[in-house]
């Protein structure tokens, strides 16, 4: 073992690498930090305790610049819970370094990263990668409007008139849902989520998992996540459900009556709720994953999150072979859905084309009328 070690009571000091190892349960002083630290949903006790069922058994303390990496121990492999947070290269390198030296038995770990993973320098492997669409909210709400495209934003003005001509009594109110009031609220965009999908011959998240629908009343209970709740007509007909943590804003998930598909409820419902998180003063407002397009058009820049191996030497990446394989097989379906979302998305665009140009045929006519 190289660099000095100095050991007070269960933790233990790498000089060289300014790090602290502490193993055991980890402390509410360092989760606490880490909405400060790091402004990540996922990145939070809350998150921990609900999706990742894993009780933190393990914390690695960074000094200069400082960082709290929290993670979870079983066998040969340690998981870093922390995800979606900002890390340079070189503190994750030393932050994996130190926990390898406190952990001897420990033959990988697994971490997710922001950079592109060819700067982290150690033996790893790719896993997976997913690109949160993040939209930069620094100016405030008007100068968020502002930045989005012309049409888009002529577009949102043509849409908000038609709902408000059509709809005059439309209102939203934004709170912070009770314990009694979230299963019916969660409930709710279930139900519209459910629909959505299925007229589009998909299978909702909700379905193919059904511990979802738990794990959402959990999360907006222990991370007091906002409901945006649009109404017409005394009825709720979109909520979108937000969480704060640190200086960025999450719109988590959201759904909407079909019935206003006409007026585009959807999509003015997420863009009053990025609006208000600019208002609230946060910096980042983050929209994650699936559904790009219309995350672009209201200004979402993709932030690619990257989950890897990281591996003690060469040779122990040969032993995960099993890994290898999952890998391959992951990324032979993904090709696969890409292929048919393709297709898909190709043979809409050609219809929209060809209404429009029967529009535009029958337009003409009536004009040499």
């Amino acid at each position: 073992m190289s660099g000095a070690v100095t050991a007070v009571r269960d933790a233990v000091f790498y000089a060289d690498l300014g790090a602290t190892v502490t193993l055991g349960p980890v402390g509410e002083r360092l989760l606490d930090e880490l909405p400060g630290l790091y402004s990540s949903l996922f990145t939070t006790a809350a998150w921990f305790e609900v999706y990742d069922r894993k009780a933190p058994n393990g914390v690695c303390e960074l000094d200069d610049p400082r960082h709290v990496l929290v993670f979870h121990t079983d066998g040969d492999t340690t998981d870093i819970l922390n995800k979606a947070f900002a890390i340079d290269p070189a503190d994750a390198r030393r932050a994996c370094l130190a926990i390898f030296r406190a952990l001897p038995n420990v033959r990988r770990i697994h971490l997710e990263v922001l950079f592109p993973p060819r700067e982290l320098r150690a033996p790893k492997r790719w896993l997976i990668a997913a690109d949160d669409q993040v939209i930069d909210l620094s100016g405030g709400p008007d100068a968020y409007t502002a930045s989005l495209g012309k049409r888009t934003r002529k577009n949102l003005r043509n849409y908000d008139n038609k709902l408000r001509r059509t709809c005059p009594d439309v209102s939203t109110s934004v709170f912070v849902p009770s314990a009694e009031e979230i299963p019916a609220l969660a409930d709710q965009v279930i139900e519209w989520n459910v629909a959505r999908m299925t007229a589009q011959g998909i299978v909702s998240g909700f379905v193919k998992h059904p511990e979802r629908r738990q794990q959402l009343y959990d999360l907006l209970a222990a991370a007091r996540g906002e409901a945006h709740v649009t109404s017409i007509a005394s009825r709720p007909a979109a909520i979108e459900f937000v969480f704060y943590v640190g200086h960025d804003a999450t719109v988590y998930v959201g759904a909407f009556d079909e019935a206003y598909e006409d007026v585009h409820l959807g999509f003015l419902s997420t863009y009053w709720a990025v609006r208000e998180t600019a208002r609230r003063g946060a910096r980042r407002c983050h929209l994650l994953w699936t559904t790009t397009s219309y995350k672009q058009r209201l200004g979402a820049c993709p932030v690619t999150a990257t989950q890897l191996s990281l591996f003690r030497t060469p040779m122990a990446r040969l032993w995960s072979i099993d890994e290898a394989r999952d890998v391959h097989w992951r990324e032979v379906r993904k090709a696969a859905r890409r292929r048919y979302w393709d297709a898909r998305h190709a043979a809409r665009r050609a219809a929209e084309r060809v209404h429009l140009l029967g529009r535009d045929g029958r337009a003409t006519e009536e004009e040499q009328a």
